[in-house]
């Protein structure tokens, strides 16, 4: 399965830390879409160790329906021994969803709480993407 890269590993851990304990948080920074973070399942069995999903999204309102754009989920295995160990944080996309798109696209397929499947071309463009958008939360303001 393909990692985000190092600078998006430490974004995320950041957003992680944020959460904490919840299973949900809104991260706010003026001008911009609030982010969305949501812990949606632990225990899912991966070869790299145990990992927990969670989903990170933008929301907006469009005819009283809310819209995701975008909204991602990711898989995340912790074997850190403390908390800068981010080679041992393995962060990998699971899916991508833009409604103003009409795209939904899946890059791991969890069932029965282990992984399956994955998808190398649709991790590798998701992991692009994320890389870019971590990028853009962090000099956004979402994690001051």
């Amino acid at each position: 399965m393909k990692k985000i890269n190092q600078q998006a590993t430490k974004v995320f851990s950041q957003i992680l830390e944020k959460l904490g304990t919840r299973c949900h948080i809104k991260l706010e920074s003026s001008g911009f879409m609030p982010l969305t973070v949501e812990l949606l399942n632990r225990y899912i069995t991966t070869a790299a160790g145990e990992g927990t999903l969670y989903s990170l999204c933008h929301y907006y309102e469009l005819n009283g329906d809310l819209m995701r754009d975008p909204e991602m989920c990711f898989l995340v295995v912790d074997c850190r021994k403390e908390p800068t160990d981010y080679k041992n944080l393995h962060i990998c996309p699971q899916m991508y969803q833009q409604d103003n798109r009409g795209l939904y696209e899946e890059s791991m397929e969890i069932e029965n709480n282990t992984v399956k499947a994955f998808w190398p071309g649709y991790q590798h463009q998701h992991c692009i993407f994320a890389n870019f958008w971590f990028q853009n939360i962090q000099q956004q303001g979402f994690l001051k």
